[in-house]
């Protein structure tokens, strides 16, 4: 049987169009790897037939130390994607893999580092960022992914892709995808695109979804239950993570004695957008959303001039629905699985990885943490009542890079939390100040950057603001020196910032 199995793949090869490569034929996504921990890595590809496929781990590049090896028949049902969880692996160790069929007909080789055992003290080099559209026009991918070769030549030990990992309700595409078939081809559209394929092939990946995955600004309440279904299963099936009997993608992961990394999901439990109540329309017969409706209203004023509704009092009803705390973005069991993860947790640096920003800035709150004003304060008077220390938020979604502190509220007395939070992005979609300059007109980015860096009260103080490029951070971790240190840089590698963030970590 396998001795046919084997002569069947030679025969799709020689099937295959000419300007396919062989590899390219059998894995069209390539490979890729995630969720490592000390002693398993998920390894993933996909395949267009179902003939059985081998995955092997091994110490070398040759492949003559093999550490573990398995077989699985690609399933129809399943898109023909093969995930494997290798086990029984080494702490702290740089491994290889690859995909064969029948003992031959390899895939390209990919390579992971298991992350160290949790009382080691290591060194961590991570890469972030989020927002990728990998829609095809005419053919050709819109965007390039140029960002992530960047990254893959920064060598960090992880990649976190903080969300909108695919656009599957794409301005570019001629209708957004609503069936399971259709979002499984966006995937396949984004993992066509050879910068992200590099990316997957030889750095370790931790994916989690934000709403584009599913459709713009999505929450569960009033998001069809049947188009979150295929949603659901199309991203479990695309990205190499861990599946968990309940569905969840909330999840942890510790790099040695130094850092946790607490995944959120900030989607799948959420209450609806006070916007979406139209409540906080202004005025109500415009039918648009009041552009920062908790803004001073001496700050309002003073941008009247340049966006009108600023000259009009925010409805109260608004004000009444962001500060509900009826409303969550986490869901009880999310919020309860933070909150013991923090307190409990023993590593030097907690990383918090939002897909929306936790820090203030007022435009458009409704979507992010400020939009949820009630359990934002939760979560951050949680933190501070049980002195959990050295909490750092690294966030996307807004298609920016924003540096600043994580305050409880900006203008008033006492609002440092001591936290700080870092936002990058876009991988590959419209970076904030052409949204923002073709929303409410060109000048208006301009404005909006001084207003973020002027301190307060006059601004939000931030550190750093960049408003027009594609952008991730690198966040590098020295045990020794119990510091961390986040760079941004843009798609060339170069940072984009005065300075680095540096941070030292509390007693």
């Amino acid at each position: 049987m396998r001795r046919l199995l084997g002569a069947v793949g030679v025969f799709l090869i020689a099937m295959a169009p000419p300007a396919l490569s062989q590899i390219d034929f059998l894995y069209p996504d390539g490979i890729a790897s995630g969720d490592v921990t000390p002693t398993t890595a998920v390894l993933w590809t996909r395949r267009q037939s179902e003939i059985p496929v081998t995955v092997e781990v091994a110490a070398d590049r040759t492949f003559s130390l093999p550490v573990f090896t398995a077989t699985v028949t690609p399933a129809a049902e399943r898109g023909g994607v093969v995930k494997f969880t290798a086990s029984g692996l080494t702490p702290a160790t740089h491994y290889f893999y690859r995909f064969t069929l029948d003992g031959t007909l390899a895939s390209e080789t990919g390579t992971f580092t298991t992350a160290p055992a949790e009382e080691a003290a290591a060194d961590l080099r991570l890469a972030f960022s989020g927002d990728a559209d990998g829609t095809h026009v005419g053919g050709r991918p819109v965007h390039s992914f140029v960002l992530l070769d960047a990254v893959a030549g920064d060598r960090p030990e992880l990649f976190v892709f903080l969300g909108d990992t695919v656009y599957a309700d794409s301005p570019l595409a001629p209708r957004p995808a609503s069936t399971l078939e259709q979002y499984r081809a966006k995937y396949r559209e984004s993992r066509s695109i050879p910068g992200l394929q590099r990316l997957l092939r030889t750095i370790p990946v931790v994916a989690i979804w934000d709403d584009h995955e599913v459709q713009n600004d999505f929450d569960r309440e009033t998001v069809s239950p049947a188009r979150f279904a295929v949603a659901h299963r199309a991203f479990v099936e695309a990205w190499p993570v861990g599946e968990q009997p309940d569905g969840r993608l909330y999840r942890s992961f510790r790099w040695g004695r130094e850092v946790e990394l607490f995944i959120l999901d900030l989607r799948s439990y959420r209450s609806r957008q006070a916007s979406k109540t139209r409540a906080c329309d202004n005025p109500p017969e415009d039918r648009v959303p009041d552009l920062a409706p908790t803004l001073s209203p001496a700050l309002r004023a003073r941008f009247a001039l340049l966006i009108g509704q600023f000259g009009r009092p925010v409805p109260p009803a608004c004000l009444t629905a962001l500060a509900d705390s009826g409303r969550t973005l986490l869901g009880p069991a999310q919020k309860l699985w933070l909150k013991e993860g923090l307190r409990r947790s023993e590593a030097t640096w907690k990383f918090v990885f939002s897909q929306v920003p936790m820090q203030e800035f007022f435009a458009l709150p409704y979507d992010r943490w400020e939009g949820y004003a009630a359990e934002r304060a939760e979560i951050l008077d949680f933190i501070r009542a049980n002195k959990i220390a050295n909490v750092v938020w690294l966030s996307a979604d807004t298609h920016a890079v924003l540096i600043n502190d994580v305050r409880f509220s900006t203008f008033a007395p006492s609002a440092e939390t001591g936290m700080k939070e870092v936002v990058v992005g876009p991988i590959a979609t419209t970076p904030f100040g052409a949204e923002v300059a073709e929303a409410v007109g060109p000048l208006v980015p301009a404005a909006f950057a001084a207003f973020l860096l002027a301190a307060p009260p006059r601004g939000l103080g931030a550190e750093c603001v960049v408003l027009d490029r594609f952008t991730y951070a690198m966040v590098e971790v020295r045990s020794q020196t119990r510091t961390v240190t986040i760079t941004p840089k843009d798609a060339a590698g170069r940072p984009v910032c005065r300075a680095p963030l540096m941070l030292r970590a509390a007693p």
